[in-house]
């Protein structure tokens, strides 16, 4: 949605409204140079950028940095101009737009062995080997030539 909010001009991504919906995505643990740094509390990882909103679905800033382990991630949130970070108490809850959420996979290397989405994977190789057979049908072509002559 850049290039939305950024045809309006600066504040424009107000017009966009709040989501129909939100989730609860961080919790306030401290305030560092003027953002708030956030645990993570879902399971799912936000955007970089994404929105931040209240549970009244007011918002007061985005996604600047993600960091930590990956079983304890901890993100910042860059404050929108006017919302002071230390105005949060630790535990206070902070959420988001659930479509800016990304699932944890996304981040993991996947071991092979455990392919549970096997559906997906298996998609995924049939595509593969198609393009394969093209790239080695064309080498056939090539290789039959002389032997014809």
């Amino acid at each position: 949605g850049f290039g939305r909010g950024g045809g309006r001009g600066g504040g424009g991504f107000r017009d966009e409204g709040p989501p129909a919906e939100v989730v609860e995505v961080s919790t306030f643990v401290h305030a560092c140079e003027g953002d708030a740094v956030t645990k993570l509390t879902n399971e799912k990882i936000p955007y970089f950028n994404a929105n931040i909103f209240l549970q009244n679905k007011t918002q007061i800033g985005k996604v600047d940095e993600i960091f930590g382990p990956i079983n304890e991630s901890y993100f910042s949130i860059k404050m929108l101009e006017g919302i002071v970070a230390t105005s949060y108490a630790p535990g206070d809850k902070f959420y988001i737009d659930p479509s800016k959420l990304l699932p944890l996979a996304r981040f993991l290397p996947q071991p092979k062995g455990q392919a549970q989405g096997g559906g997906r994977g298996g998609r995924g190789g049939g595509r593969g080997g198609g393009r394969g057979g093209g790239r080695g049908g064309g080498g056939f072509r090539g290789r039959g030539a002389p032997r014809g002559g």
